[in-house]
């Protein structure tokens, strides 16, 4: 086993942006990834990535590194935010199905990407699964306040988030669609 580093990083320009600007949860399976850098050419299995959009600045994910000095363990919990907007029966309906699925697979597009406005992609719960681990429906009081419901999607994997190469989502997928 190899621990040693073999390169650093610079700064760079300061063009990044938050956020998130979409998120794709799969209705189906994955079969198989390829790419042990972190970085994957392609993702095989059978179903559907479903997209649902967040408006400006109101999702994120964050992804905390839970190390054990003692015990030589260490693992990566991913947490997804999410706001659905409007309280009624089609988004409740999703939030139902959603709670019950103990093994789901997200991709999240985030809002720092290329020029064309098509933001880097990130795949989580690739080999444990995220669940459903909180949310609210509410309606709000004041006329500018959130009426809908705000999730937390959670996940406990052996290795960080992999970043999917190229900006064409659809062309990263065999045998999945987007939907």
């Amino acid at each position: 086993m190899s621990c040693d580093i073999t390169s650093g990083f610079t700064l760079g320009c300061r063009d990044n942006t938050g956020g998130l600007k979409n998120i794709y949860i799969l209705s189906g399976s994955i079969s198989s990834t390829g790419g042990a850098t972190g970085l994957l050419d392609a993702i095989s299995g059978s179903g559907t990535f479903f997209k649902f959009e967040l408006t400006r600045q109101t999702g994120d994910f964050t992804e905390a590194i839970n190390a054990n000095v003692e015990n030589g363990t260490i693992f990566y919990e991913q947490t997804v935010n999410a706001p659905f907007h409007k309280l009624q029966s089609t988004t409740r309906n999703q939030v139902r199905v959603l709670a019950k699925n103990p093994d789901l697979k997200m991709i999240v597009e985030t809002n720092n990407g290329s020029s064309d406005g098509v933001g880097n992609f990130f795949l989580l719960g690739q080999e444990r699964g995220l669940s459903l681990s909180a949310g609210q429906g509410q309606t709000g009081t004041a006329f500018g306040d959130l009426n809908g419901y705000t999730l937390t999607f959670t996940g406990q994997e052996p290795e960080p988030a992999s970043e999917l190469s190229g900006s064409n989502l659809a062309g990263i997928l065999t045998g999945i669609a987007v939907g």
